[in-house]
């Protein structure tokens, strides 16, 4: 799945990088990719990447919501595509 786009910027990403490593990471890709990084009203955050929207209280939340729901995505299709791969 090297080509997913999902993929590509999970491994762009460590779950380890400092906030600023993170937020330059999420702001370059919705600039390549479409999709939404801001300030939503009161104190939340949303991050709406690759088909996949999180909303956090805040943009560190959201970096690590995001990057947890696009892990599982990612692991949900590795496990279709092993279905598929065994039918």
């Amino acid at each position: 799945m090297n080509g997913d786009p999902i993929q590509n910027l999970l491994n762009r990403i460590d779950q380890d990088s400092d906030f600023a490593t993170k937020h330059d990471a999420f702001v370059a890709e919705t600039l390549e990719c479409g999709g939404s990084y801001q300030a939503q009203a009161g104190n939340t955050f949303m991050i709406d990447l690759h088909g996949i929207r999180v909303l956090a209280n805040s943009e560190a939340n959201a970096h690590e919501l995001w990057l947890r729901a696009a892990n599982i995505q990612m692991r949900r299709l590795a496990s279709l595509a092993n279905l598929g791969g065994a039918a």
